[in-house]
């Protein structure tokens, strides 16, 4: 069984990824399209804090403990 870091770099799992975000760009304008994404080995669960008991996102806790990332995207 593949683990999430070696599925972070698997071809086909990356192209059926950028194919979704095509198809969403589709119904977006160009300034709201998303331009480049990266995907992470972390779940976002109650327990990490990235979520509520509700599911809703933390995006203050993701923006923190991601910045790096986040930064990475737009240099």
């Amino acid at each position: 069984a593949a683990s999430v870091a070696d599925l972070v770099e698997d071809a086909q799992l990356n192209a059926e990824i950028q194919a979704a975000v095509d198809d969403g760009n589709k119904a977006v304008s160009k300034a709201e399209s998303v331009r480049r994404y990266r995907i992470l080995t972390t779940e976002f669960t109650p327990e990490t804090g990235h979520l509520t008991p509700s599911l809703k996102l933390k995006r203050a806790v993701i923006m923190k403990d991601f910045a790096a990332d986040v930064e990475a995207l737009y240099s």
